[in-house]
């Protein structure tokens, strides 16, 4: 049995998986599967939904396809209303709907540490970039999303997800080839430093 059918047979919190594994396992080594674009492992159903919480923090716990005309027009309402005090000129103009200013303003809050109200923010405007069908916008989702604690053990699907939403909407596909050794390696680094390994 192929290491992909092997891992349909496990169980998660107690629900079966579907298709190959993604999530690392506890014990994780350098030869475990974590594939975002070819594997992607969803629970069915995913275990949030956009009426869970507020949708400043849809970005740390919806995959793409949980976003539809609904929830898309809630966000961009959710972003209008908000005023902002400190956060520079990407962040202004992201949330005026600025791709680039969103990715500048997304990126500038690396390594995230703790999860605030700016954050919060910040990452709801670049949700929306990615939700535009933006690529980069999409790619960067997926680095932040695996790269940070998120409250929840589903950060690498969630990652996984943007990942393969990025690379469907994107130009030259070819170049999320490249992205994605650069993300298996560093995702593996923080499971492997999460878990003492």
């Amino acid at each position: 049995m192929d290491e992909a059918k092997a891992d349909n047979t496990q169980e998660r919190n107690g629900r079966p998986l579907e298709g190959p594994r993604l999530a690392v396992a506890r014990q994780a080594g350098p030869t475990l599967p974590l594939d975002p674009a070819r594997g992607l492992t969803r629970l069915s159903p995913w275990p949030y939904e956009p009426n869970d919480t507020s949708p400043l923090a849809w970005w740390r716990r919806l995959p793409p396809d949980s976003f539809h005309d609904a929830e898309r027009s809630l966000l961009r309402a959710t972003l209008g209303d908000v005023r902002v005090l400190r956060g520079g000129n990407d962040l202004a103009a992201a949330l005026q709907g600025d791709a680039v200013a969103a990715v500048g303003a997304a990126l500038g809050l690396m390594p995230i540490t703790e999860v605030t109200l700016p954050v919060d923010v910040t990452m709801s405007c670049l949700l929306y970039t990615a939700l535009k069908q933006d690529a980069t916008a999409a790619l960067v989702m997926s680095q932040i999303a695996g790269l940070t604690d998120l409250g929840h053990g589903f950060a690498i699907e969630l990652a996984g997800s943007w990942f393969k939403y990025g690379r469907r909407h994107s130009d030259d596909p070819r170049k999320f080839d490249l992205a994605e050794d650069v993300l298996l390696i560093a995702f593996r680094q923080r499971q492997n430093g999460d878990h003492g390994a």
